[in-house]
């Protein structure tokens, strides 16, 4: 079966980039081979597998001929029955990302744009005794874990306890970041809408590697929270507020320390001429001489960022001894309503390690599987997942834009964080690298070669989306998949988003804008079509799966908090009902969606619960 799809992946991958060499085309069929063997719903990859399989067969040509290969992709991603559209849109969403990675690092088509490269660095993994016991076992060294641990640590014994590694302290390329230090190889999609989820997986969790926007949380999130708990300024309280301030102090967050990058200096000028307001996005770094080349994402270990680690469990505030990572956490054991004990896995080899208290941080998509997996039950568990679904538009100028350069997002614009019933979006910068620009914003009309040349020219921005759909686990053995749909509420939000972008662009000056569907939306200037009838288009796109291409860096609320069993996994404190001893302090505790990037709300949430602990 292997050399059929082999087969099939030639032939219809020489037909989409009719320019590449043979090489380069070797180079990209094993990094298909890779994603084919590591992503997470086999079921997704039989199905591509048949396809090739039956598309290999000789039958096939006398329905489609090799020269009329481009326009069937495209036919399957318009169609009107769902499992062609999925069918069209993975293919061209997997192809994207085998021609942007690789597994020596150097995407296929590097050679064809201005783009640095770095070669693939190497991990070394600590060596660690795992211990008989410990008093507090914090899972997770995020932004949720590594502030419980600091503040716990102050009187308890604490281990903190990840399956990740260290950050290498090497400007590491895309392939390399993603393997290392992202969940499931940044691959992992959800069923349904295919939403890609990007979360952080190594010491620091999502703070080494996200994009170093702080954003605080909005009094009228803190004040719905509120509402959604049956609280009276509990949420939105000086206390939690406090929480705010100190997470804030300490990360050192300012706008002093961004600058708007060469990128996003259309995006804004887009926006003023579009009557809409930005703002410098203030960041988590120690001084505002920090000036990144955008490769932080991929794991450098950069003394300038704020990171959980550097900022909370670093050698001069915690005992190094008791950072337990290259250790995953396999389940709690559980006896009479408490957990007993932690058990792990470390070099291949399973310990059971006592515990009088467990904190668990290890992520909103994470922190529902250990419970599982330690036959907690509560309904409410791995339910009501908040992704703040972000799709994107990217807009080609005459100037070089160098769309990964610079600080990892400049601007943003909260007009419409609220534009109907406390639910809206906001619109940010993008760093745009290979891997998120080929697969999200493909081309396959124009000229491959000239296309591929032009990625310097190109910026992208995004819409993040405050979604009110929820998806959930699927618990399929010990696989734990999600899915998650996008209802029409949402959708809309998203559409008008993106036609605010498109607008912005097309003012800024944009030769081209493309829209981040399957298939791209394209306008080009030289067309002549009015720009209007183009957002018009945009705007008759249906609520359907695969019309959209979707992704989440923040994912939120699968054992939200709620004093009630019925509506909540953990108590108001963090406690989950039914458990004694065991606590969540991550963003699986949000009752809605922050409306922000999370990272400050997590540790300001995890402040505020950890001094109840």
């Amino acid at each position: 079966m292997q050399k059929r799809i082999s087969k099939s992946f030639k032939i219809i991958f020489s037909k989409l980039y009719p320019n590449l060499e043979n090489k380069e085309i070797e180079n990209s069929e094993l990094y298909f081979n890779f994603i084919l063997k590591n992503y997470p719903d086999k079921s997704d990859v039989q199905q591509l597998k048949l396809f090739f399989f039956t598309f290999s067969l000789g039958l096939r040509k006398i329905f489609i001929s090799d020269s009329s290969i481009p326009k069937f992709i495209n036919n399957l991603q318009s169609s009107n029955i769902s499992l062609l559209r999925k069918l069209g849109s993975g293919i061209i969403a997997l192809f994207g990302l085998s021609i942007a990675r690789s597994i020596n690092g150097e995407g296929s088509i590097y050679k064809y744009f201005e783009y640095p490269v770095y070669k693939n660095s190497k991990i070394d993994k600590n060596e660690v005794t795992i211990p008989k016991s410990i008093e507090i076992a914090v899972i997770g060294s995020g932004s949720g874990g590594g502030i419980a641990a600091n503040e716990l640590n102050k009187k308890y014994e604490v281990g903190i306890f990840d399956k990740g590694n260290y950050p290498n302290g090497e400007i590491n390329n895309e392939t390399f970041g993603y393997h290392n230090f992202y969940e499931t190889h940044a691959i992992q999609q959800t069923r349904g809408y295919k939403v890609l989820l990007l979360a952080g997986s190594g010491i620091g969790g999502g703070t080494s590697i996200n994009w170093t926007t702080s954003l605080r949380t909005p009094d009228k999130i803190l004040s719905e929270w509120d509402t959604l708990t049956g609280q009276v300024n509990y949420f939105n309280s000086d206390e939690f507020k406090s929480s705010l301030d100190y997470v804030s102090n300490n990360l050192n967050i300012n706008e002093a320390n961004n600058r708007i990058p060469q990128k996003e200096l259309k995006l804004a000028e887009g926006l003023k001429l579009n009557n809409i307001g930005y703002k410098i996005i203030p960041r988590n770094t120690r001084s505002s001489d920090f000036t990144e080349t955008g490769f932080s994402t991929f794991g450098h270990n950069d003394e300038s960022i704020n990171s959980s680690y550097r900022t909370w469990f670093s050698s001069e505030k915690f005992v190094t001894e008791n950072i337990f990572s290259n250790t995953k956490i396999q389940s709690l054991v559980i006896l009479n309503g408490r957990a007993t004990h932690i058990k792990v896995l470390n070099n291949g080899k399973e310990h059971t390690v006592a515990v009088n208290k467990v904190v668990l941080a290890a992520g909103s998509l994470n922190t529902p599987k250990i419970l599982l997996n330690s036959g907690y039950k509560n309904k409410n568990l791995g339910k009501h997942l908040k992704l703040h679904p972000v799709s994107g538009v990217a807009g080609k100028f005459s100037d070089k834009q160098k769309p990964w350069e610079g600080s990892m997002q400049g601007i943003y614009s909260d007009d419409y964080l609220f534009r109907k019933n406390n639910f809206g979006y906001l619109l940010e910068g993008l760093p745009m690298h290979p891997s998120l620009f080929f697969p999200f914003f493909p081309n396959n009309k124009d000229n491959f070669e000239d296309f591929v040349k032009s990625y310097n020219y190109w910026s992208g921005s995004i819409v993040l989306t405050s979604d009110t759909s929820s998806g959930s686990i699927v618990n399929k053995k010990n696989q734990h998949l999600w899915k998650y749909n996008l209802n029409d509420f949402d959708h809309d939000n998203l559409l008008h988003g993106i036609e605010n972008l498109v607008r912005a662009n097309y003012l800024a000056g944009a030769e081209e804008i493309m829209v981040a569907t399957s298939p791209t939306m394209h306008w080009k200037k030289s067309s002549n079509e009015n720009i209007e009838n183009f957002i018009k288009r945009i705007s008759e796109i249906k609520n359907q799966p695969y019309r959209m291409l979707l992704g989440s860096a923040h994912q939120m609320g699968t054992a939200r908090i709620n004093p009630n069993p019925e509506l909540g996994v953990v108590d108001i404190n963090g406690k989950v009902h039914g458990l004694e001893n065991v606590y969540i302090v991550d963003s699986s505790t949000f009752p809605r969606c922050s409306g922000v990037n999370p990272m400050v709300t997590i540790q300001s949430m995890s402040h505020f619960l950890s001094k109840k602990i």
